[in-house]
């Protein structure tokens, strides 16, 4: 049903504010059967200049218009969730789809956050 490179509306949990969360683009970046990897954290924030602590974990998604993003925005490659697809399927409908990361985006999202964990 979900497919690697689909981006959708997702209500996340903000990690430091129990009981607070925000709607923001989830980007599944792996599928292992059942299980669907997501990258949870996107924002619009650019780096900053000096560099924050979080500013070396921000991610540029060059084709933002193209999927369907409302602004130019960064992958947070951090903070990942592993869902079932029925998980999934329960949290998000038809329209919270926004649509499709493209290769090169996919492809520099990927690496970097492998880059990152190792």
């Amino acid at each position: 049903m979900f497919e690697i490179g689909e981006v959708y509306w997702l209500e996340v949990e903000y990690e430091d504010i129990p009981n607070e969360s925000k709607r923001r683009p989830a980007i599944i970046i792996d599928k292992k059967e059942d299980r669907l990897f997501i990258l949870v954290s996107t924002t619009s924030q650019s780096r900053k200049d000096p560099p924050s602590y979080f500013d070396q974990f921000k991610i540029p998604i060059y084709n933002w218009r193209k999927i369907g993003l409302p602004q130019a925005s960064w992958g947070l490659g951090y903070r990942l969730i592993e869902l079932t697809d029925e998980e999934l399927k329960s949290v998000v409908t038809k329209t919270d789809y926004i649509g499709r990361m493209s290769e090169i985006d996919l492809n520099n999202l990927i690496t970097k956050i492998e880059n990152m964990h190792n």
